[in-house]
């Protein structure tokens, strides 16, 4: 669930979600399934305990794994970057003790929304008749032309999560700095732009983004939220007017993995460099 794909594609493409888990201190919680969005960042602010996440158990995959093996002869499993998580090695701790498995552990070098597209990618080609073999090599193509942005409203969930020193939001907070951060090639978030000031914070980051995109290419585009859906959906129409090659577009909520480092008014944007899957013959 460290992936967040509109609920539309999953039903489409039936695909399955593995949870993340957190807590508040003793109370522990299920992604997307124990509080909804809105509730989770509601509590994130009001709550003196800054939660913490953990990624699923390998009994939590083998479960998913064994029960998703009786229906199907291959299965395809796309995972946080194993630089940040270590839910890759649970994934292949659970795959490694299920019995002539045929499964495929792979790292999506990216999170949120660029994950979620990742998936997409992967699922409309299984919809398509292609075999695990050639959706993994499809995967392997499309992961270098996606792209994931978060555009952080307030430092002070990185800092209470130790993702960043409090030196870096001290310094932000002065010179009114607001990072966007992305992905390396290894999956590791790096400061990627910013801007300064909060006011047209979506503006400020479309300005930002637009300038990494082209205008000749076509993009797949999933915009996750932290409970601010206005700011998100104000954001993707800068973007579609500056941008007419856009095969689909969504504005979700972000799930509790990333959105407890980045916290409530920021943006993850995944862009994915869109390349038409051939229709098999």
């Amino acid at each position: 669930s460290g992936s967040d794909i509109p609920d539309e594609l999953m039903d489409k493409y039936n695909i399955h979600i593995v949870p993340v888990r957190y807590n508040f201190g003793d109370k522990d919680y299920i992604d997307k399934v124990s509080l909804t969005s809105k509730e989770f960042y509601n509590e994130l602010v009001t709550n003196p305990n800054h939660p913490q996440t953990s990624q699923p158990t390998p009994g939590d995959f083998k479960k998913q794994y064994e029960f998703l093996s009786s229906h199907y002869k291959s299965l395809i499993s796309i995972h946080l970057p194993s630089a940040l998580s270590g839910t890759m090695q649970s994934a292949q701790t659970a795959s490694n003790k299920i019995k002539k498995s045929n499964i495929s552990i792979i790292d999506s070098l990216s999170i949120s929304g660029g994950m979620g597209l990742i998936v997409t990618y992967a699922a409309e080609a299984a919809h398509m008749g292609y075999s695990k073999n050639e959706i993994n090599d499809l995967i392997s193509k499309i992961i270098p032309k996606t792209n994931v942005y978060a555009s952080v409203f307030d430092l002070s969930y990185s800092v209470k999560g130790g993702r960043i020193p409090k030196i870096v939001k001290t310094i932000s907070d002065i010179i009114k700095f607001n990072p966007i951060l992305s992905a390396n090639d290894i999956g590791k978030m790096k400061i990627s732009g910013g801007f300064f000031g909060k006011k047209h914070f979506a503006k400020k980051t479309a300005n930002v983004l637009l300038k990494k995109l082209s205008s000749n290419k076509s993009y797949r585009i999933i915009i996750s939220h932290c409970n601010c859906n206005n700011r998100a959906n104000n954001l993707l129409t800068i973007l579609k007017n500056a941008i007419k090659n856009i095969d689909f577009s969504y504005v979700i909520d972000c799930g509790s993995a990333l959105g407890v480092h980045i916290g409530p008014g920021s943006l993850v944007i995944g862009i994915q460099e869109y390349i038409p899957i051939k229709p098999k013959k």
